[in-house]
């Protein structure tokens, strides 16, 4: 095993526009570079270093495109005998060593299948990401703190106070702190191992999208922008006719709101939108000048700004999505976030709505849309495209978790609803409101229609009044009418309920009983060294660090907002509670769960193993996967290659007999601009 670090510099700002249009930077470079290849002692490598030791070339050995003055031997040796060779967060690694390493210093590079990550362990168990922040997790030093300071002085040259020259003792401390990176890694791939074999074919596919990339389309995101940059003025100029000041002077504007009658917490979007959501405001110049505020808050470009800069030389944004960054094994979102874009109005095309937008007037879409800002919130996943001569086609799983969870409890009218192809919110309202089965439509109760779709998503995982809010808040019931619309949902899925406290009953078990296997339904419970286990029934395990079992109050007990939980009549009463180790708000900490979260990880994890496995088939099929969202697959192929059909058809197998009972379905589409 080869372990790899690079220390490099540049005017591009890395967090900004992502590791691969970084590297392609006229003004990057390498500061220097540092190995440990197996046991032996860590080398160091830097542009002009003179090769001596086990990095000198031989006399006379010819190696073919190499500069040999540039490449270590014994790192050219082991690369070229077939080493694995690990980095944390490998991206990075891959772009300098491809653009950099290799083009311009003639250095040989790996085989891609040869790579691996160590961050992506630490991310498949459940662990933080940041090298620095992992170490102290298990129990090692952080990172030398050395580091910080000199990549801020000499690596980070946009910044002002950066200086383009690195004198010799300070460039010594970088080549230690290198080194001192790699020795790091070395510990924590010893601690954690490598990813098991099942998980490495997903890992390489994940290398292979990203390095794949998506294409965007940069002319429409300039229109895109030039309205919002437009809209933007034209609202500021409003706002400050109005009120005298500068949106941006927020102490002052909450002080002008505050000496119109309105007294506001903060100047959050969220917070101003509940606001006017609860339509208490009055008319006038407070109103007025609240929906101006909200409107410049949504009036930015920055998802946009952030698309055009990850935007590498050949017109695609790679590395946008990291593996596993979920604990249930989903993809995440990094770079302009793809998980997290807009969906598109459900009846305008991609095309028209683009046709609209590159008008480049805000007005024009304010007749067309009604409002400007939202048209172009709404085209955001459109700017992701098909490059020339390709189409992109894409499926995902319809209703695949609400399936799932239905067949996982063996609510067996639910099961019977999925195997009949009947639209399970219509069912679920049906029942609720005890109506003759098929009574309820879409369109024709509109009203229950929207009660069954809140009760089955906010329910399915234990959730009762604050989840029923986050779906609806539109204030048609009481939270005692929602309530009790919960308590009829819940009788009716007594599976379901018996689902969450019996898998919470295994994982406490499982705890307070190290070395038994525990489980409940088709799920199990194993401590394994450190972590909790859950193991899927594809064999699969999803990891919980440091677990430990504690009376806690349930979550539901809230008394800093309940008035009965705070004057203690509430009725809550302490119970055993698990707790672990997580990532949280970007903090490394001991969070508490319960039966239903453990549910949804169970079945959001069981949706990842439907997914990659369809993604490998569809990828060996010659669909060219390049993105991952939540249950969805998305390719890019040349035009008049395959069929939604096909697409569809190779993504329905069956990845083995854990699956086979599940009645999956997979709704595709094909098109020049991503938009579902």
């Amino acid at each position: 095993m080869i372990t790899f670090d690079f220390e490099t510099k540049s005017y591009a700002d890395l967090k900004k526009v992502g590791a691969w249009t970084y590297s392609q930077h006229p003004t990057t470079d390498i500061i220097c570079a540092s190995y440990g290849i197996d046991d032996e002692p860590i080398q160091s490598w830097w542009p002009g270093k003179k090769l001596t030791g086990v990095q000198a070339w031989p006399k006379g050995y010819d190696a073919p495109k190499l500069r040999q003055e540039n490449m270590p031997y014994d790192l050219y040796c082991a690369i070229r005998d077939g080493h694995l060779i690990e980095a944390h967060n490998v991206g990075f690694e891959i772009a300098i060593w491809i653009h950099i390493a290799y083009v311009r210093y003639g250095w040989t590079t790996p085989r891609q299948d040869r790579w691996r990550d160590t961050m992506a362990v630490a991310c498949y168990y459940a662990m933080p990401a940041g090298l620095d922040a992992l170490l102290r997790a298990i129990g090692f030093r952080g990172k030398d703190p050395e580091g910080g300071r000199l990549i801020t002085k000499y690596s980070k040259l946009y910044l002002k106070t950066a200086k383009t020259e690195v004198p010799e003792e300070d460039f010594l401390k970088f080549v230690k702190y290198c080194e001192d990176d790699v020795l790091c890694e070395q510990n924590v791939s010893d601690y954690l191992g490598d990813l098991p074999d099942r998980e490495l074919e997903a890992f390489q596919l994940d290398l292979t999208i990203n390095q794949r990339g998506l294409y965007l389309d940069q002319e429409g995101i300039d229109a895109a922008t030039a309205i919002v940059e437009q809209r933007s003025e034209e609202l500021t100029t409003e706002f400050r006719g109005m009120v005298g000041l500068n949106p941006t002077q927020r102490d002052k504007c909450i002080k002008w709101f505050a000496e119109q009658g309105l007294e506001l917490e903060n100047m959050q979007k969220d917070y101003l939108q509940e606001l006017l959501d609860e339509g208490d405001l009055p008319s006038g110049p407070a109103r007025r000048a609240l929906e101006i505020r909200l409107a410049i808050n949504k009036a930015s470009t920055k998802k946009l700004d952030a698309m055009s800069r990850q935007r590498a030389s050949d017109g695609r944004a790679h590395f946008q999505t990291r593996y596993h960054g979920a604990c249930t094994g989903r993809w995440t979102g990094a770079g302009f976030q793809p998980l997290n874009l807009n969906r598109g109005y459900d009846k305008v095309t991609p095309e028209q709505l683009v046709r609209d937008i590159m008008y480049k007037d805000a007005s024009w879409l304010d007749c067309i849309y009604g409002n400007a800002m939202d048209a172009v919130a709404k085209a955001s996943r459109h700017w992701i495209q098909a490059q020339k001569g390709n189409k992109i086609v894409s499926g995902d799983f319809a209703s695949i978790e609400a399936i799932l969870l239905a067949f996982e409890a063996g609510e067996e009218w639910k099961m019977q609803a999925f195997r009949d192809g009947k639209k399970i919110y219509c069912v679920t309202a049906d029942m609720i409101y005890k109506y003759e089965p098929g009574t309820v439509g879409k369109y024709t109760h509109v009203k229950e229609y929207k009660d069954g779709k809140t009760l089955e998503l906010a329910c399915g995982y234990q959730g009762a009044l604050g989840a029923w809010l986050k779906f609806d808040n539109s204030g048609r019931y009481s939270d005692e009418e929602i309530i009790g619309k919960v308590k009829e949902w819940r009788a009716n899925c007594p599976k379901t309920v018996s689902l969450w406290y019996g898998v919470e009953r295994a994982a406490i078990e499982a705890v307070q009983h190290p070395g038994r296997v525990t489980g409940y339904g088709r799920v199990q419970f194993e401590v394994v060294d450190e972590w909790l286990s859950m193991v899927l029934p594809n064999g699969k395990r999803i990891w919980y660090f440091k677990p430990q079992v504690r009376a806690n109050m349930p979550q539901w007990h809230k008394p800093l907002s309940d008035e009965k939980c705070k004057a203690g009549t509430c009725g809550c009463e302490a119970r055993l509670q698990l707790c672990y180790m997580a990532q949280k708000e970007g903090q490394w900490r001991r969070v508490w769960t319960y039966g239903g979260k453990l549910v949804e990880n169970y079945i959001q994890a069981l949706s990842r193993e439907l997914l990659v496995p369809a993604m490998l088939r569809v990828e060996k099929a010659g669909y060219k996967v390049i993105l991952s969202v939540y249950d969805e697959a998305v390719s890019e192929v040349p035009i008049g290659f395959g069929s939604c059909e096909e697409f569809e058809e190779i993504m329905c197998q069956s990845p083995g007999a854990w699956a086979d009972e599940y009645p999956l379905s997979v709704d595709a589409w094909e098109g020049d601009r991503y938009k579902k």
